[in-house]
Formats: C-alpha cells, structure tokens, sequence
C-alpha cells in the first residue's frame, strides 16, 4: 500500500494563527487586474460595480487605500469568473497568477455560463500548474547538444539549488573545470560519479574518487522541470 501524501491538518492553535495576509493582498492583486487592463484608477469602483453587479458602496470597500474590506463569497466567485482569474491566486493562496478554470466548473454553472456548450479545455492553465510549482526555483537555459533529445539546446529548465550534493541519480546542473554542465549523475559506489549525457554522440565520464576528479566537482542544483515546445 503507498503512503497517504496528503498533508496533515493544521492544529487548532495553527488554523487560528495562520495569517493569510487577506488585506490588503486581495485589494493589491485587484487593483493589478484592473490596471492590466487599462481602466483609470478614479473609474476602478465603476469598473467593477458594472462587472459584479454591486453597489459602487460596496465595491469600493474592496479597494479602499486605507482600510480595504473583503468581498463575500459570492462577490468573489463572481470576480474571479469576470476577471478570468483562479479564485485561490486571489485570495494570495498561490504565488502564480492562473486563469480560471472554466473547463473545470460545476456542470450546473457551465450550463448557465455555456448554453452552447462547455469552453474549450484550459491546456495551458494545466502545463502552467507544474510550471508554476518549479518556478519558484533557480532557471536555466541548455547549452550545448548533450542532453538532447531530453533537454534540446536552448531549452529552458528549472532546478532546486538546494540540492548541492549528490543525494540520489538524477540529473544535475554541474560546474566542472570552468564549465557549466547539465548531465545524468550516477553515484557509483567504490568509483566515483558517472557523469552520463542523454546524446549517444558524446561519452561518459567517471570523475572517480581515487584521484580527487568528483571533489572537484560541484552540485549547482538538481534538475526538476523542462520546458520544451516543439513545432511540427
């Protein structure tokens, strides 16, 4: 049987004290998706009275400059349906801005909103997921063909720089002898590290243990995603 990955609850103590940071971080990330879309700051209340159907009183709590309110429930799915924007990203619940998932709502609601028929599936809100989640980390772009077709020259990747030692195989961002690598590392027990390219045209190298070859070696980051589009 696997093990349950689901996080454990919070306590009561730490549900209490988690702080949100509600307000003002809803007011600021509404006001930067009405300023992305052009609309002058002193029509902002208007804006969004006509976009929600509430009361300019009411809207204008929301984005008040000393003490911002919050919006109900239902204000708020209503804004992030209007805003085309993922509710949790508006509550300051994720880092990365995502587009709502409108292919995921409840049938009821697509109904209402899609007489014609359900939007489009949003691909891009999926790769954006994964992404997301890596981009906290450090990025880089592939030099060089030895990591192809895995990782093609020019290919962005992101990576842990955390990781500054061979915990397990995988594969790493390198600095060896002046050059930056990407490679395949293999941790071979009584030798040293096999350091292993994805392209069959370059060769292995054994940095071996004996010679102080893989001291001189050091863990910029362990690889975690790559972002590749190929045209056809």
């Amino acid at each position: 049987m696997e093990p349950d990955q689901r996080r454990a609850p919070l306590t009561r103590d730490q549900a209490r004290n988690l702080d949100l940071r509600l307000v003002p971080g809803l007011r600021n990330r509404l006001i930067a998706e009405l300023a992305a879309r052009d609309i002058p700051a002193h029509q902002y209340a208007s804006y969004l009275s006509v976009l929600t159907g509430r009361a300019m009183q009411t809207v204008a709590r929301w984005i008040d400059a000393d003490q911002p309110g919050l919006p109900d429930l239902a204000s708020l799915a209503v804004l992030a349906l209007q805003l085309n924007v993922d509710a949790h990203w508006l509550l300051g619940l994720l880092q990365h801005r995502l587009d709502c998932p409108y292919d995921r709502l409840h049938r009821a609601l697509l109904a209402e909103l899609y007489p014609d028929g359900p939007p489009p599936a949003d691909w891009v809100g999926a790769l954006l997921a994964p992404i997301g989640a890596s981009a906290a980390r450090k990025a880089g772009i592939m030099r060089g063909a030895e990591m192809a077709p895995l990782i093609p020259e020019g290919t962005p990747f992101f990576y842990d720089d955390t990781q500054r030692r061979v915990t397990c195989n995988g594969i790493y961002l390198l600095a060896y002898d002046g050059q930056t690598l990407v490679r395949h590392v293999e941790r071979r027990i009584g030798e040293g590290l096999l350091l292993r390219c994805e392209n069959a045209r370059y060769a292995d190298s054994l940095l071996r243990d004996a010679d102080g070859a893989a001291a001189k070696l050091t863990v910029l980051g362990r690889v975690l995603l790559v972002v590749s589009v190929t045209a056809l």
